[in-house]
């Protein structure tokens, strides 16, 4: 490359922007031995790698040319109704970005009191992170943590960018991410609710606004609402275990060569909660109990689905968060609800104190599947092993509970325990059991009207949640939580799969700009502006 062609393009760019012209020679001087690269792996990395440094150079160059342009401030008051008059140029800080680490330059403003700290409003201006990453590169961090181990976080990272951050600088990342989580769905329903009763809503809609709804309207009107909850066990560290519980060193053994049930660590139970619109399938009871064809069967489906997930509180708090949603997308209680349930009895104690406690009707249904696996448990009590009549038994008593004939099938059972005494305590145990979970769960088995109304009588949304939301990230085989740090993760896997990530990124930078810059200040409003 020719160097007057190199001083001339400097020249010109210059003249653009005063120190675009380095920039410039650089990016030509860069295009220039990439064309010389033999193969394409080793252009792009060549690219890849100066490419980075190039663009950190832009990045710094505006950064340096905003600095120049500040305004010297006459005086700057704190929130603490101290003037501080004092104005100091040159105070730099570095912040580390996708790009690399730049320095920011700007003036900072002192009362000259011991004890009054400066304030820099171009710090504010620039929503400037207290970490020394910047937001971007915390954001990246975010989506990774979210979804591997640190460590694999780490090797991303550092693969995209060229940026080395600590595992421990990562944990604190992600936790302090998260920290707008617990207000983030609230915040977005008033939002929502300012927007419908701005000043460009129609106010002239009369009662026949509804006339012109089509039958797409009127069904996703009444469309029924499902809430469901279920919980999933994490390692903890032992530290992070629940009040009342025991850590494993003071536990009393079993057995002295090996750990038994319940001797194998500290688990803390995640509780999930999901709430969804379902497109309702009428079918029957045979439907329900016939083979799936190739193409699967034509079942509810599962729509609009918003997902939580809580370690750190108890189970009443994620069924309020659950029920809060569910008011927040039906709230003239125009639709049915249901709530599915796996027959815990503490956890469907939980949904009718909420729903009373709100005044709102809830038909509870116990997930089938579990009533099926109390049917298998029972039916092998009575054949031998792998008899294939026991399929057709099963059959027959879950066509029964179908149609709504609980007392029915416990009669049957019963009288069969009779004729044929179960061999062994360990039978005889399980159809006590069976027997006692059909007529306790009775009030929860109204199938033939939900299979009427095509409502769902499976928990499998809820099941799945607990698998991709909690397990498939907490259980990383090693892997020990401390409970902020699982209870930050759960919140942002929640967030990712209910699709609003960007939405409460931005949130939370919003309220991070007030938090670490605005409330400083004795006038935010005017700093803001």
């Amino acid at each position: 490359m020719e160097e007057y062609g190199l001083g001339a393009l400097e020249a010109n760019a210059e003249l653009v922007m005063a120190g675009l012209g380095p920039l410039a020679v650089r990016l030509a001087s860069l295009a220039d031995e990439a064309g010389r690269a033999v193969t394409l792996d080793a252009a792009e990395v060549l690219v890849a790698g100066q490419g980075r440094e190039l663009l950190r150079g832009v990045l710094q160059l505006c950064l340096d040319t905003q600095a120049a342009a500040e305004v010297r401030l006459p005086a700057v008051t704190g929130s603490d109704a101290v003037v501080r008059a004092r104005a100091e140029p040159g105070h730099a800080r570095a912040v580390v970005t996708v790009l690399g680490e730049v320095t920011v330059r700007r003036i900072g403003y002192r009362a000259g009191v011991t004890g009054v700290p400066a304030l820099f409003p171009r710090d504010a201006a620039l929503n400037l992170p207290l970490r020394g990453y910047s937001w971007q590169l915390q954001q990246l961090a975010v989506m990774f943590t979210r979804s591997g181990a640190y460590e694999q976080a780490q090797e991303l990272i550092e693969a995209a960018t060229g940026i080395r951050v600590g595992k421990r600088q990562l944990e604190q990342i992600t936790a302090e991410a998260a920290a707008d989580a617990p207000g983030f769905y609230p915040a977005l329903a008033r939002e929502q609710d300012h927007q419908d009763q701005g000043p460009d809503q129609d106010q002239d809609q009369g009662p026949d606004q509804d006339q012109d709804q089509g039958p797409e309207q009127e069904q996703e009107r009444v469309m029924p609402l499902v809430l469901s909850a279920d919980g999933k066990g994490v390692a903890m560290r032992p530290d992070s275990r629940r009040n009342g519980s025991k850590a494993p060193g003071s536990r009393v053994r079993t057995f002295q060569k090996r750990r038994g049930t319940g001797e194998k660590g500290c688990k803390r139970m995640a509780e999930t909660g999901a709430v969804f619109d379902i497109k309702a399938v009428p079918r029957t009871p045979e439907q329900v109990m016939a083979p799936s064809p190739p193409g699967g069967k034509d079942t509810p489906r599962a729509l609009n689905r918003w997902y939580t997930a809580d370690i750190a509180a108890d189970r009443a708090s994620t069924i309020r968060d659950i029920f809060d949603q569910a008011q927040r997308r039906d709230p003239g209680r125009a639709r049915p609800w249901i709530a599915l349930a796996d027959g815990d009895i503490h956890q469907i104690a939980l949904f009718r104190e909420q729903a009373a406690a709100r005044g709102i009707q809830v038909t509870i249904l116990i997930d089938f599947i579990h009533v099926l696996e109390y049917l298998w448990k029972a039916g092998w009590c009575f054949h031998q092993p792998r008899d294939p009549a026991i399929e057709d038994w099963v059959r027959a008593q879950a066509l029964d509970i179908l149609h709504g004939r609980v007392t029915d099938v416990t009669a049957r059972i019963r009288q069969l325990a009779e004729d044929h005494p179960p061999a062994g305590t360990e039978h005889a145990k399980i159809i006590r059991t069976t027997l006692h979970y059909l007529h306790a769960k009775q009030p929860y088995l109204d199938y033939p009207a939900a299979l009427a109304n095509g409502w769902p009588i499976a928990t499998g949304v809820i099941e799945g949640a607990c698998r991709h939301l909690v397990q498939d990230r907490m259980g990383i085989t090693g892997a020990r939580w401390s409970t902020p740090g699982a209870q930050a993760i759960l919140w942002l896997r929640a967030i990712r799969a209910n699709g609003d990530h960007h939405t409460y990124w931005n949130h939370h930078i919003t309220q991070e700009h007030h938090r670490n810059h605005l409330r400083h200040y004795h006038d935010s409003h005017e700093l803001a502006a």
